[in-house]
């Protein structure tokens, strides 16, 4: 045996840094149809979201989260985020979703148009 003591890894091994962040979401669910529900995020991190929801997606479903985002771009536009990708897991902890596309998007009464007359990106919450 050798004297070299086990390599032992300590702390979070993921790729993407995770982040607790309690923010509302709508989610639509495609095998659902056109219906849509309401949660709010636990943990983010650009691999994966989860959040709390009573009426969680069926695992492997596609879903399209819209995250309510707590800054303003520019001081001015309300923004959201839009988050594309297929639910992992359903538990007592909230549900996974594995991030396969996102963009922020602006939101609400105030756009772009508002500030300079060009529309340049829109987005109605």
């Amino acid at each position: 045996m050798s004297n070299h003591a086990k390599d032992v890894i300590h702390g979070d091994r993921r790729a993407d840094r995770r982040y607790e962040l309690d923010l509302a979401v709508r989610f639509t669910c495609q095998e659902w149809g056109a219906r849509t529900g309401l949660g709010h995020t636990l943990e983010l991190s650009r691999g994966g979201i989860r959040y709390w929801t009573e009426t969680p997606p069926p695992v492997g479903a596609t879903v399209e989260l819209r995250i309510h985002w707590p800054f303003l771009l520019q001081n001015v536009c309300p923004l959201e985020l839009d988050v594309r990708g297929t639910v992992l897991r359903v538990d007592q902890r909230g549900t996974v979703v594995k991030v396969s596309k996102y963009e922020f998007r602006t939101a609400g009464e105030r756009s772009f148009e508002e500030m300079d007359g060009s529309k340049i990106l829109s987005f109605v919450a």
